[in-house]
């Protein structure tokens, strides 16, 4: 009897522990498993939205704003009265390996372009009249029978009348071996035709462009034909390759732009985005590895440490609660177990609402007289036990909420590092598009910043206006992307009409920045940095008590720099004592006096070192 009923007692305890067990489990896992889905497919949508948006920055800012320049240059050529008015001089020969002498003045130009541009192979104006090509500069390897009419960049742009052309690569007539992409438009006085005046662009360019270039951690770029041939590619040896065979080629030439995730046999998975090049309908394509799995790996060990929590707390409450149920029939058990014993003194506490309660309070009115003491006595034993238990459940859960909170704020802490290394990767990604537009800056920006940087701390700036500052020092001089490259490269003092177009670049680099929400600050600073504290300055003529305290600090940085630098106008820069004697003098006038004395102060102390290598100007 005594083992049949210690046999019941432990089946049901263990039947009632199991099935909330089992439902707990079941919840916390279908629960898991949701939130472990929904995070893989938020994240895989959040990376394929940043590398379309890297790529396309990457197209505005380098690929588009190269190819613009070079369309300038033609649209610049296509209106000079010399090559509308070109005409052969009388039984002038036909020409393709010399240049008439009354064309000199152009060839001298284009040779000097040439020159400053080494990666353009030739420029060269097509005849109409006797087929000529003048070539600069001339190749003597050109065979004599060349005839620029027969040649399809000349058919093609005479077909697209008035409009600038681009072909697909080929191998240049002459002997040098070059294969070359030409921009080129045809060129008409009145209705009849003069000719074509042409680019040629060397195709290793394109790969140039774009193999420094970050996507993502080992992310690469490749520019390509509507048939696979590729044209850019930081392997060299990939080049006018086809890979018209891979599986997610056609994906991409189907469509003018996307993202997708493609499976890989390698670790990793590939996210490809891509776009179309409008002016020659290539594609330009990005290719990023990713490992979802240890991306997700977080996440995931998040769930497993929930669900370990919740199997630990959902077995201590089975255990209570198959115990509660359970014990009425235990202490029924015990008591007549003693009772056949001949052991009196002994009672049940059943307080269940069934027949348990009406059998246990008849038994114990037979001894209530004798135990009525020791009935009170286990009454408050118990109800102690039960609070203490109650307690330490409650501390085993607090404990475990303080555990999930402190991993929570490890994790956000992570986060929140990432996002602006992020942002300190886009604002590098814009800055390097300045340097793309004029060769005589290269390295400006980051020195402008070094120098920022100093100063702010010195002054004791806050981390948030640091690195605002930091970001406006970065991207100062992105307005002069649309500034003729001209000018900014041009020998010599600039002219009245050319220095109001250099004095647009703050409001071109406002409007620029101004749908960039993180950049809000810094586009502020960025647009007050050529303010004077006198009130002459530009674009607004603000005076020192309208100018924020950061853009008096990057207009220092950035006028030291530039005196210390090669620039077209002063081939032999300032040294530092004279930048430093230059700057003393024009405090209160142009700039903040507390600024300059905080920086004199900065370069006069060994111990505080600033990068300020000056750049170095070939021609």
């Amino acid at each position: 009897m005594t083992k049949r009923g210690i046999t019941v007692k432990i089946s049901i305890r263990n039947k009632i522990t199991i099935i909330i067990l089992v439902l707990i489990l079941t919840a916390v896992t279908t629960l898991g498993l949701m939130i472990y889905g929904n995070a893989k497919e938020i994240l895989i949508e959040d990376m394929k939205f940043k590398n379309y948006n890297t790529l396309s920055n990457i197209d505005d800012y380098f690929l588009k704003n190269f190819m613009e320049s070079m369309e300038y240059v033609i649209q610049y050529w296509s209106q000079d009265e010399n090559i509308i008015n070109y005409k052969n001089k009388p039984n002038q020969p036909k020409m393709v390996t010399d240049i008439p002498d009354h064309f000199y003045p152009v060839a001298s130009q284009w040779k000097g372009f040439i020159a400053a541009n080494p990666d353009v192979a030739w420029i060269y104006l097509g005849v109409e009249e006797d087929g000529s090509l003048l070539l600069s500069p001339i190749d003597p390897k050109m065979p004599e029978e060349y005839d620029c009419r027969e040649r399809d960049w000349y058919i093609s742009a005479v077909e697209n009348d008035g409009k600038i052309v681009w072909t697909e690569p080929y191998l240049d007539a002459g002997d040098s071996g070059e294969v070359v992409v030409t921009v080129a438009k045809a060129i008409k006085k009145g209705e009849d035709l003069v000719g074509v005046v042409a680019i040629d662009i060397k195709l290793n360019k394109f790969s140039e462009i774009i193999k420094n270039l970050i996507l993502g951690d080992d992310g690469y770029l490749m520019l390509m034909s509507n048939d696979g041939d590729i044209y850019a590619h930081p392997d060299k040896n990939m080049l006018l390759n086809n890979i018209g065979e891979e599986g997610w080629l056609q994906e991409v030439l189907l469509n003018d732009s996307g993202t997708d995730l493609y499976a890989s046999t390698e670790e990793k998975d590939i996210i490809i985005s891509y776009l179309t090049v409008p002016e020659t309908g290539w594609k330009f394509v990005g290719m990023a590895k990713i490992d979802i799995e240890e991306m997700l790996t977080p996440i995931r060990n998040q769930v497993v440490i929930i669900a370990f929590i919740s199997t630990v707390i959902t077995l201590i409450l089975g255990l209570i609660l198959s115990g509660v149920i359970t014990k009425p029939v235990e202490q029924m058990m015990q008591v007549i177990n003693k009772i056949s014993k001949g052991k009196m003194g002994v009672r049940t506490d059943i307080r269940t609402r069934d027949e348990f309660r009406v059998l246990g309070t008849k038994f114990n009115e037979m001894l209530q007289e004798i135990e009525g003491l020791l009935e009170e006595r286990n009454m408050h034993v118990q109800e102690l036990t039960k609070k203490n238990q109650e307690i330490m459940v409650q501390n085993e859960e607090i404990m475990a909420f303080s555990e999930e909170t402190e991993a929570m704020n490890e994790e956000l802490a992570s986060l929140l590092d990432e996002v602006r290394r992020n942002y300190l990767s886009t604002v590098k990604a814009l800055a390097n598009s300045i340097e793309a537009n004029d060769e005589y800056t290269r390295g400006h920006c980051e020195r402008v910043r070094d120098i920022a940087m100093s100063i702010a701390r010195i002054m004791n700036f806050p981390q948030f206006d640091i690195d605002n500052l930091e970001f406006a020092s970065l991207l100062h001089d992105i307005g002069k992307i649309g500034i003729p490259s001209e000018i900014l490269n041009k020998v010599g003092k600039l002219s009245v009409e050319e220095y109001e177009i250099v004095k647009k670049h703050p409001g071109i680099a406002f409007r620029i920045l101004e749908d960039i929400e993180f950049l809000k600050e810094s586009r502020e600073i960025i647009y007050q940095h050529h303010e004077r504290v006198d009130g002459k300055g530009y674009p607004h003529h603000l005076t020192e008590k309208d100018i924020s305290l950061s853009a008096k600090i990057l207009a220092v940085a950035d006028a030291y720099d530039a005196m210390t630098s090669v620039r077209p106008y002063r081939e032999v820069p300032f040294t530092k004592e004279e930048a430093m004697e230059e700057l003393q003098k024009r405090k209160g006038t142009q700039f903040d006096s507390k600024v300059v004395d905080t920086f004199v102060s900065i370069l006069t102390q060994e111990e505080i070192l600033i990068n300020t290598s000056m750049n170095e100007y070939s021609s």
